[in-house]
């Protein structure tokens, strides 16, 4: 049996743990949408995430996340190295980091905003409609 999608599956799990119950409720209603996904598509699923946590920390107010901003855009750069990487199976450490990068961001403006105001769902259906 193929196992799902392994950025998605680590994001779930990376948010899960911070997420308030009323959104790990919503969380836990994407497992079967989750145990679908294959590994098909998955740097474009880490690309995503990045792409994300890019927005976040740019819309925010907090200066904090400002950190963010200048290391995603650096990862941004390493983009075409990335892809490059990832063909030949080396891939999976950016991707990865890119992932953890938008559960970090996530977690951040959760604590300081609310989660209410975090759209990490709309990343999750994103990454879900990859295929």
């Amino acid at each position: 049996m193929k196992s799902p999608s392994f950025i998605i599956s680590y994001f779930v799990k990376e948010i899960g743990s911070s997420l308030p119950a009323s959104e790990k409720t919503k969380l836990a209603t994407y497992a079967p949408e989750i145990a679908k996904t294959t590994h098909d598509g998955e740097f474009k699923r880490a690309k995503q995430c990045a792409e994300w946590a890019v927005q976040m920390a740019e819309r925010s107010s907090s200066s904090s996340l400002g950190h963010f901003v200048k290391h995603l855009e650096e990862l941004r750069k390493l983009e075409k190295d990335s892809i490059f990487g990832a063909e030949f199976g080396s891939g999976e450490d950016v991707e990865i980091q890119w992932a953890d990068d938008a559960v970090a961001i996530a977690k951040e403006e959760g604590e300081r905003v609310g989660w209410g105001s975090v759209p990490w769902e709309d990343l999750l259906k994103e990454m879900l409609a990859v295929s």
